[in-house]
């Protein structure tokens, strides 16, 4: 999960970021962390704010060209707190975070610029594309590991929701298995008299729509499947 993403934090200030920036990555299930010209690394203060993460910091890669440390991905996406001149597509972060999580067999660079003034003219420049985390018009500044954490959370979420869709819908009944239990109950209603000539129309259709809306999976079709013909057995014994 994650084996083609790549954080890079390009001249980055505090090594204390550094470390936070490992821990961040590490909660959300990434761990490719690319250094570029770092004001220092390795330190301590990296390690003690990574805090049971050193394991990414022991496999960061430290280069001191940008063009170098991303020449194997084939996109790089730039995070930036301003608004830019130059004329790079824009993305929200869920667009970014839908790009790559639809993508895995791309490898994307997502670039972090120095803590004080961001990404330089420069570095823009090898950006395919530019997101902008939405910030209160009071103070738009995000911590550089803060700015990271937002965008692996986003990442991770859409994973496992996409995931755990996919996985749901394997699972449901088909149109065929749903259509057999409905033609079930309905008959049941209509031999116990819940269901007369006159509220027939009304109450099949209320009740479709109402199983429609419920999304049955298979095992779900089945209990209830289940219950029905224990019913009927019963009604036939009494």
């Amino acid at each position: 999960m994650f084996d083609n993403v790549y954080i890079v934090l390009i001249e980055t200030s505090h090594p204390g970021n550094i470390g936070s920036t490992a821990r961040a990555m590490k909660t959300m299930g990434l761990k490719r962390l690319v250094l570029v010209n770092p004001k220092k690394f390795p330190s301590e203060e990296a390690n003690s704010l990574a805090v049971g993460c050193k394991d990414i910091l022991k496999k960061t890669k430290v280069s001191n060209n940008l063009n170098k440390a991303t020449e194997k991905t084939h996109i790089n996406i730039g995070f930036s707190a301003r608004s830019r001149k130059a004329k790079i597509p824009n993305l929200t972060i869920d667009e970014c975070v839908n790009l790559i999580n639809e993508n895995p067999n791309l490898k994307f660079s997502v670039l972090f610029g120095n803590e004080k003034s961001g990404l330089s003219n420069t570095e823009l420049l090898i950006c395919d594309y530019l997101v902008n985390i939405p910030t209160h018009k009071d103070y738009k500044s995000l911590n550089l590991s803060a700015a990271v954490q937002i965008f692996v959370y986003d990442l991770y979420k859409k994973y496992i929701s996409s995931k755990y869709i996919d996985k749901a819908t394997l699972q449901l009944a088909t149109s065929k298995e749903k259509q057999y239990f409905l033609n079930k109950l309905i008959e049941l209603m209509k031999n116990t008299k819940y269901i007369t000539n006159k509220n027939v129309k009304s109450l099949t259709k209320k009740i479709h729509i109402i199983f429609n809306k419920a999304k049955l999976e298979k095992n779900e079709v089945n209990l209830l499947m289940g219950l029905i013909n224990s019913l009927v057995k019963t009604n036939k014994n009494s």
